[in-house]
């Protein structure tokens, strides 16, 4: 934002208040109605009203700058509002309502009968004709004064609808002005004042209109072609009547390469005048014979621009000067590519112009698409902002745990949970939402999944919404696991009528080559109604099992296991054996089934559940760490159907085993490989396309030569380069794909371990200070942004966590050799590439991350140690999955006893940390932060 605000100077409102402006609807000119008369201010509207302003600057008198008493009349005027309107009502001089549209204003001497003259004619467009008007004045003889009225002097009609027009002696008359109107079809219809018209086509065809302008130093017209061409064509070509005689090529053309917002031509100098183009992104100036002498690359979006030259342009100090409006509303001077001046506007207008007013020359006049019209000036009053100084103290954490806590606490007590009850059962009244999944079918949508086995099915989410009160807006959202893709993710509906029913129904079906983590489909509905009052409310429903896994016989051996305990209520409630836990994969004839092998439809890999014979004991194993989550998920769902209505005493799973840390490090370590290939394959690419294009510049160089031989080189480095850069984009489609298959089982990994923690003796026993902290920090959606990897965005909470909350160690706390938090790599300044310093990013995330994991497997073993040593029954003989062999294995006697060792001992056998991972921490050696006493001093 410019440190300057424009100066308001005068201001009005146009009666039409409708966004009905566009660049044409503003002319500035001295329409030479009275002796020393300044510039007037003509004004259409798309509404068909016609205004024409003459701000006569009565009241208006600019400040004194140069005076130095404060109780100067100019400086008291400065200190006051400096936006003050003195619009008098004696500054209009004609308002009328046309009976068309006006979609263009311009004045010059348009009769014959002018050339003695010096009044100028109005020449207004309308979309199917054009009408020439002389303006009037009336003396009055009342105390009113004098009027203004238009008299309607000719008008031709159009045969087809205009687009835009310009004027100009045609043909270098003397005196007289003509008229050229530009259509739709980019046609050009000439109109001179003795009724001669006639119609050209430009060459080359001509899809989309563009501004058309008059070099009056050449008789030329200028304008840009649909191929981004700036073509300049010679009036003589033009009006040539026999096609056989006529020049269809222009003079000269120059490629712009983008569409032409506006155009302006001036002259400036006796042997020279420049067409000054708008862009889209460029501004570009280039002299009447087709010579460039400046682009000015823009980095804004430009709105509008007015072109004026300072001076007579006889004379040698004559300076172009070019002002453009941006889309945030910032007026910036050029003087040739130099910018001079800028300033903020306080609208963003879609005209620009300058005008020559009483009291005021060089005003600056603005127009918006709501009919606010401007005259200002660039003003010296400064919006005067102070940088605040840098905060430079070390920050503390225990200073900032303790605000943190103040400002939790100050929320909690202005907080009323009533008024959360209270709104979530008015949602639950005015909008009913009802899930259903239908059966699966053969899928038909394309996918990135290449299986040669079972084909892949999908199935039908309905939802059914019932409003009982009108609604502003309806919105329904479909989240899931990135693996499964949507046909259509949400729904949009409008103006809901009360009582009304709305079906949402789209096809969920397995997208990528790697299994869900998850089978939860949850539908958000956010509505507004009436009282524009914003209410969300979330349903969710899970996906059948089989739509992703099939059975298959079970597996003897596996690298990974977790067991489960449920306790005699839910097994109770659900039965004994995997048959009515899982009916659609076990044979309801063959008997109790202990064991069940499952494998993925996706990418063929298999887990295995077995169920104890004497115990209420569940394990779950697979090679694959990542396909747990998906079955451990679906059990603990099956047998607790209803988490919510938790029974007293003993809950009714218990996950006893949580999967080592290292584990969770690799995926981390995989994920953080594959997207440093990737940056390293999008840098070589980048690389060559720059070869490319410099070796594509070079063979247009050695074609206009025309020598063959000279290309021979060229053209075998082009192939060459053209080959790597295919290969190049091979390869990094499959390593985005690799990429994003990383982040579906990093996600995976990471909701299996929340869902081990939350169901483990840590989270049964009162734990749930700590499960808060690791159900933020586990979270199963894996995104990278495209500066930083999911990896560097987890590292500060890894670490705040680490060192603060309840996660946090006393005995590491209280060590001196910790480093503070802000540290040198956490705040670097860009002395270390990025590839280093995303290296030493994640090697800190891995530290921090078994460290306070590796306490809190610590504090688990602690729990199921406890919870072990109360409980009937529990020990070696509790543990008997070696009673009931698999189908694949007669004994797995070791297996269970590695697993009663490691559910005794702990995870001090796990992994190798630092920091006495191996140790497990008392419950003493937990911090708890609930009262500001319990803070480290």
């Amino acid at each position: 934002m410019s440190l300057f605000k424009v100066r308001n100077w005068w201001k009005t409102q146009c009666p039409t208040v409708e966004p009905s402006y566009d660049s044409f609807s503003l002319h500035c000119a001295r329409l030479c109605l009275e002796e020393g008369e300044k510039d007037s201010i003509v004004v259409g509207c798309h509404s068909g009203q016609l205004c024409i302003y003459q701000p006569s600057g009565q009241r208006n008198e600019l400040p004194d700058l140069d005076a130095e008493t404060e109780g100067h009349p100019a400086n008291q005027r400065l200190q006051g509002d400096a936006f003050e309107n003195h619009f008098q009502p004696s500054d209009v001089l004609l308002e009328v309502m046309l009976p068309l549209p006006v979609i263009g204003v311009s004045s010059g001497k348009f009769t014959t009968a002018s050339r003695n003259d010096p009044r100028q004619q109005l020449a207004v467009l309308h979309p199917m004709r054009l009408c020439i008007f002389q303006i009037v004045t009336v003396e009055g003889i009342a105390e009113h004064g004098d009027y203004t009225k238009l008299v309607p002097l000719y008008d031709h009609a159009l045969a087809k609808p205009a687009f835009s027009f310009c004027q100009g002696p045609f043909g270098g008359v003397k005196g007289r002005e003509f008229l050229c109107v530009q259509h739709l079809d980019s046609s050009l219809r000439f109109f001179e004042q003795d009724g001669i018209s006639y119609e050209r086509m430009l060459a080359t065809d001509r899809h989309l209109p563009s501004p058309v302008r008059y070099v009056v130093r050449t008789d030329c017209f200028v304008t840009v072609a649909p191929s981004w061409v700036l073509e300049c064509y010679r009036y003589q070509d033009i009006a040539e009547a026999q096609e056989a005689l006529r020049r269809h090529d222009p003079i000269w053309s120059l490629c712009v390469g983008e569409y032409a917002l506006d155009l302006s031509v001036h002259q400036i100098s006796s042997t020279e005048s420049v067409i000054v183009v708008l862009g889209e992104n460029n501004l570009l100036c280039v002299s009447d014979t087709g010579k460039v002498r400046f682009i000015k690359k823009l980095d804004y979006s430009p709105i509008c621009f007015h072109a004026f030259v300072v001076g007579w342009y006889w004379e040698p100090g004559a300076r172009l000067l070019l002002t453009v409006v941006s889309e945030s509303g910032s007026l910036l001077i050029y003087e040739n590519d130099q910018i001079v001046w800028s300033a903020q506007l306080p609208e963003i207008p879609v005209a620009l112009g300058r005008a020559n007013v009483s009291g005021l020359p060089g005003a600056l006049v603005t127009l918006d698409q709501t009919g606010s019209l401007t005259i200002g000036y660039l003003g010296s009053e400064p919006e005067l902002f102070k940088v605040p100084a840098l905060n430079l103290v070390p920050l503390e954490l225990d200073r900032c745990q303790r605000e943190l806590l103040a400002l939790e606490r100050e929320i909690r007590a202005g907080v009323d949970p009533s008024d959360a009850s209270i709104a979530n059962a008015a949602t639950e009244r005015d909008v009913t939402l009802e899930l259903a999944i239908d059966s699966c079918i053969p899928c038909t949508h394309p996918t990135n999944i290449s299986t040669s086995g079972a084909p892949l099915e999908m199935c039908r989410l309905s939802v059914t919404v019932r409003v009982s009160l009108n609604l502003e807006m309806l919105q329904l959202t479909v989240a899931l696991d990135p693996s499964v893709r949507c046909t259509k993710e949400s729904f949009l509906f409008r103006d809901v009528l009360a009582n009304s029913t709305e079906l949402f129904e789209v096809w969920l079906y397995p997208y990528e080559a790697a299994t869900p983590a998850s089978l939860a489909v949850t539908v958000s509905c956010s509505y507004t109604n009436k009282q524009s009052i914003t209410r969300v409310l979330q349903r969710t429903v899970s996906l059948p099992l089989q739509l992703f896994v099939k059975a298959c016989p079970a597996s003897k051996e596996a690298n990974h296991k977790i067991t489960l305990t449920a306790s005699s209520s839910a097994l109770a409630a659900v039965g004994t054996g995997l048959n009515p836990l899982f009916p659609e994969f076990c044979n309801p004839e063959g008997g109790s089934q202990t064991a069940l092998g499952l494998q993925s439809l996706v990418d063929g890999r298999r887990v295995t559940i077995v169920a104890a014979k004497n115990t209420n004991r569940f394990r779950i194993q697979s090679d694959e760490l990542a396909l747990l989550p998906l079955v451990l998920e679906c059990l603990l769902k099956r047998l607790n159907p209803e988490p919510g209505r938790t029974p007293k005493g003993r809950p009714p799973i218990t996950v006893n085993i949580v999967p080592p840390v290292s584990e969770l490090a690799n995926h981390f370590r995989i994920h953080h490989d594959l997207r440093r290939e990737l940056k390293h394959l999008e840098t070589e690419l980048e690389i060559a396309t720059g070869q490319m294009r410099l070796f594509e510049r070079r063979f247009v160089v050695k074609l206009q030569d025309r020598s063959l031989r000279a290309l021979d080189g060229v053209l075998l480095l082009l192939k060459r380069n053209h080959s790597h850069v295919a290969k190049l984009c091979q390869m990094l489609k499959t390593m985005r794909q690799a990429v994003k298959l990383s982040q579906i089982h990093l996600g995976a990994v990471l909701h299996l371990f929340s869902l081990c923690y939350c169901h483990s003796a840590l989270g049964t026993s009162g734990g749930t200070k700590y499960l808060e902290c690791l159900r933020g920090l586990l979270s199963s959606t894996v995104i990278d942004s495209t500066e930083q990897s999911y990896e560097q965005m987890l590292l500060p909470v890894v670490r705040f966590l680490e060192q603060t909350g309840p996660l946090r160690n006393v005995l590491d706390g209280t060590e001196g050799s910790e480093p503070t938090f802000d540290e040198p790599y956490l705040l670097d300044t860009g002395t270390v590439d990025e590839n280093t310093r995303a290296a030493q990013h994640h090697q800190l995330f891995e530290k921090y991350l078994h460290r306070m994991l590796d306490r809190v497997n610590g504090q688990l073993a602690t729990a199921s140690k406890a919870t072990l040593g109360s409980s009937s029954g529990s020990g070696r003989n509790s543990v008997d999955f070696e009673d009931q062999p698999l189908p694949e294995a007669a004994n797995e006697d070791d297996d269970e006893e590695e697993a009663e060792r490691s559910e005794q001992e702990g995870t001090q056998s796990d992994h190798g940390a630092a920091d006495g991972a191996g140790n497990p921490l008392m419950a003493s050696e937990w911090v708890n932060y609930e009262k500001l006493s319990d803070l480290p001093s």
